[in-house]
């Protein structure tokens, strides 16, 4: 069996409950991906890791195991996070997204960079729209599902200003019949919303649905078709609250 001699840097990004008082957690890890462990005990009232078993805190731990499923084998507080409202939502949103698009065991360079990076703004008064689409972008490139923003592959030439466009995820972006019917549109945008998405220019909230639109398409073939929780419990959230 395998133990870590040295204590890597993590985050928690999903729990369950594993036999009676046991979980296995899924950590984002420093150099090594998505893994998971089983942490013992952790449900007793006496667990000294059930207060630092939390999301978005920044922890350091050890492990053992050959297999797939590790053992945790040392726990302790590195950073503390704390998030509330629509920033806690989007942080279960971030990590939901990270579990669904890296398998277990699986490196991606850089990502424990763009994840720290990530909730450290989430933490501020930054504006929550740019800063999830932009770790969305961030994210589909790292894992090599980046498509072409500013590119008509159909032509091979530039997109072109007042031209619609239609993207299809296997190929890229592809000029639209002007006479293209009005449920298709939804998947089609102009050339001035990708290129501003294709800078990272936020400036214009006008862009923000066809933004939300564009990354929710492209991030289907890395994450698959299954609704995300983070986002029906958001909807909720918000729907409680207009009720209220």
């Amino acid at each position: 069996m395998t133990t870590t001699s040295e204590f890597h840097k993590a985050w928690l990004l999903h729990r369950r409950s594993y036999k009676e008082r046991s979980v296995i957690a899924e950590f984002l890890v420093e150099g090594h991906g998505r893994i998971a462990m089983v942490v013992r005990g952790v449900r007793q009232s006496r667990s000294r890791y059930s207060s630092l078993l939390q999301p978005f805190h920044q922890l350091m731990l050890r492990w053992k195991g050959r297999g797939e499923l590790k053992t945790l084998i040392d726990l302790e507080p590195d950073r503390h996070e704390f998030l509330s409202g629509e920033r806690l939502y989007c942080g279960f949103y971030i990590n939901e997204l990270l579990m669904r698009s890296m398998i277990p065991g699986q490196h991606v360079d850089g990502v424990t960079d763009l994840y720290q990076n990530t909730l450290s703004y989430l933490n501020r008064s930054s504006p929550l729209e740019p800063l999830l689409r932009q770790f969305e972008l961030d994210l589909l490139k790292l894992c090599g599902y980046a498509p072409s923003l500013d590119w008509d592959v159909a032509n091979g030439v530039p997109l072109i200003d007042g031209v619609l466009y239609r993207f299809e995820p296997e190929h890229g972006l592809v000029p639209t019949d002007e006479h293209i019917g009005h449920s298709e549109k939804r998947f089609c945008y102009t050339a001035e919303l990708l290129k501003a998405l294709a800078s990272g220019d936020f400036s214009n909230p006008d862009f923000y649905p066809g933004f939300k639109r564009f990354t929710r398409q492209a991030m289907r073939p890395l994450i698959g078709e299954r609704p995300l929780q983070s986002r029906m419990l958001f909807a909720n959230r918000t729907r409680s609250l207009s009720e209220g």
